[in-house]
């Protein structure tokens, strides 16, 4: 069986299934360089396809992630990259017209001085013969065939296949199937938890793998008028003046700062619109237009007391919502996907519930990995069971060729022949660039395309900081942690797999051990726990880094620079090496260093 499955909207992408595994996934942002880019995945179809040695004719069936696709909402977004003021104005101009006052204002029309018609798929002779106003809605029957229809026509002139072999899935199947095929857990009776903003009218479902049958079965929806949580997280980020559907993590990572009395008062604003009874969610219909309620409510508060509140609210409905299921269901494994899986604190939280013994947090739960899911559950319902997904490295490896490397005369150029010789550079305290090996998949990095550093020196973080990332003060930094020995760092009783950092975890004196790789206020770590067959190079680096210092830790996080993607390609990585105060960047086979 081969299958390829595309992603339209947010974080655009694709993954190719081979026989019984995905053989390749990644997001447009990578090649674009476009963050969270929602453009026609051209680019990543392309790579998929030279990586699989395939044509569109060798697939059996080509899938669409989700039902309803809002396009132009989406290439606006995109390719005029949206800013938080332009987020604001369509809170102001367009939900509120709508949603309060009743009016029929077209995204189109209000953002008609953004768009760019000369984009793909726009500037192909199907997308020069459409009304784009009939391409606006998915949410009337109409609209939605319209919309379909488009993409349906623009992937298969892409692809050079019949308009037959390609077909939808609803979102949420998407979600469910690589929550549970793309975790370890194969339990009899495994629940199974989605939670999002919004896809194709739900945002949330409880699914039960039943391993007589060797299938999920979907058990409860949840529309998205009324389980609204990721609504409320994504709506108060933006109150707070941050780029909804991007930096809600900012807003996890400022809320441990501070944990004082305020925390309650802001908590009942959010308990006031959403409320649960054992596992039902309802929420106050009286509110048409969440953002200005949010706005307007919160206005007398200190932005840290938002966030401080918003995440306890958010921690404490997911941990009963959980603690509910499983005992409603009489399940003990659990695993979540979606993009409020996102949220490490509140899976700590839900993790610690007594009755879940088994518990995984996939990794990329957002949209982005909805291909995956969707090649899985199109396999499961064809009578081919998955294998579980051992690693995120599913893009494209990096290719060059040496003399263009060692004609680099600006820098200190030598051969990769050890671990040893990154080593040296670690104990040296200098930041180190990686890009080798396959691209990961998602936005966290996994030491194929990482900085990493010492955990050990606080001064680490303020240099990354101030002359690579340049992130919000607060925002903490992750370690690796080998899996082998994490019990000298963190506390994890139920022994959770946490190969993807989804997980945040209690430290052994961690602010002692490794500053470097906790937060700082609450002493908490979202650690990769790594295992040597994932990354053998990277582990032995770290096994290294053990034996001279008595630390299984490296300090990890994106190579990057702020608000661009992570990099994928050597191109990339020399780009960033050079635009920033990273000092030394190791490829596949060289060690390249700034001369002082």
């Amino acid at each position: 069986m081969k299958i390829l499955a595309i992603t339209l909207e947010k974080c655009s992408g694709c993954a190719i299934f081979i026989d019984d595994k995905i053989v390749f996934s990644a997001s447009e942002e990578r090649y674009t360089r476009i963050k969270s880019d929602s453009s026609f995945p051209r680019n990543s179809i392309n790579d998929a396809l030279s990586h699989s040695g395939l044509e569109g004719d060798d697939f059996e069936k080509i899938i669409i992630c989700g039902n309803k696709i809002s396009l132009i909402p989406s290439l606006i977004n995109e390719y005029s990259t949206f800013s938080v003021d332009d987020q604001i104005r369509a809170m102001e101009e367009y939900w509120y017209p709508n949603l309060v006052l009743k009016q029929n204002k077209l995204f189109l029309d209000v953002f008609k001085d953004k768009i760019n018609l000369d984009q793909f798929p726009f500037n192909t002779e199907l997308g020069e013969k459409f009304d784009y106003h009939k391409l606006e809605n998915p949410y009337t029957e109409e609209d939605g065939k319209n919309v379909s229809d488009f993409y349906k026509q623009i992937i298969s002139e892409f692809l050079h296949v019949d308009k037959s072999k390609i077909m939808h899935m609803e979102h949420d199947w998407c979600h469910a199937a690589y929550a549970f095929y793309g975790s370890p857990i194969r339990d009899d009776n495994t629940l199974i938890v989605t939670a999002d903003a919004w896809g194709d009218d739900l945002s949330g479902t409880l699914s039960i793998y039943s391993e007589e049958k060797g299938e999920i079965e979907r058990i409860k929806e949840y529309s998205h008028k009324d389980f609204q949580l990721a609504r409320i997280y994504r709506y108060t980020t933006l109150v707070l003046n941050m780029m909804a559907n991007e930096h809600e993590y900012k807003v996890m990572g400022l809320a441990p700062y501070y944990n004082g009395p305020m925390i309650e008062k802001v908590e009942k604003i959010f308990e006031e619109m959403l409320k649960i009874e054992d596992i039902d969610f309802t929420f106050n219909k009286e509110i048409p237009d969440i953002y200005n309620h949010l706005k307007n409510n919160l206005k007398n508060f200190r932005f840290d007391h938002i966030a401080a509140g918003l995440q306890s609210f958010t921690e404490k409905i997911l941990v009963e919502w959980f603690r509910n299921a499983i005992k409603r269901f009489n399940a003990t494994s659990v695993v979540f996907a979606g993009g409020v899986s996102m949220n490490v604190k509140a899976n700590m939280k839900i993790s610690e519930i007594s009755g879940i013994d088994k518990i995984f947090i996939c990794g990329a739960g957002t949209d982005e990995t909805l291909p995956i899911g969707a090649c899985y559950h199109y396999a499961e319902t064809h009578g081919i069971k998955p294998q579980k997904l051992e690693n995120l490295y599913l893009g494209s490896q990096p290719t060059y060729d040496d003399k263009e490397i060692e004609g680099l005369s600006q820098y200190s150029i030598t051969r990769f022949t050890s671990e040893e010789q990154v080593l040296e550079k670690i104990l040296e305290n200098k930041i180190i660039a990686v890009c080798r090996g396959r691209m990961e998949m998602g936005q966290r990095a996994l030491g194929n395309r990482s900085i990493i550093a010492d955990p050990r020196s606080l001064a680490n973080v303020e240099k990354i900081n101030k002359s690579i990332k340049k992130r919000d003060f607060w925002m903490p930094f992750a370690p690796v942690v080998l899996s082998e020995f994490q019990d000298m760092l963190i506390e994890n009783p139920k022994k959770i797999e946490s190969p993807f950092m989804t997980i945040g975890f209690n430290t052994k004196d961690g602010k002692s051990k490794f500053p470097a790789g906790v937060h700082q206020s609450d002493g908490t770590a979202r650690a990769q726990l790594l295992k040597k067959e994932e990354n053998p190079t990277l582990w032995n680096l770290i096994f290294k880094f053990k034996e001279k210092t008595g630390v299984p830790a490296l300090l990890n996080t994106s190579f990057n620079l702020h608000g661009e993607p992570i990099v994928r390609t050597i191109q990339d990585a020399l780009r960033v090496f050079e635009k920033s105060e990273l000092e030394v960047l190791w490829l596949e086979n060289h060690i390249i260093e700034k001369n002082c």
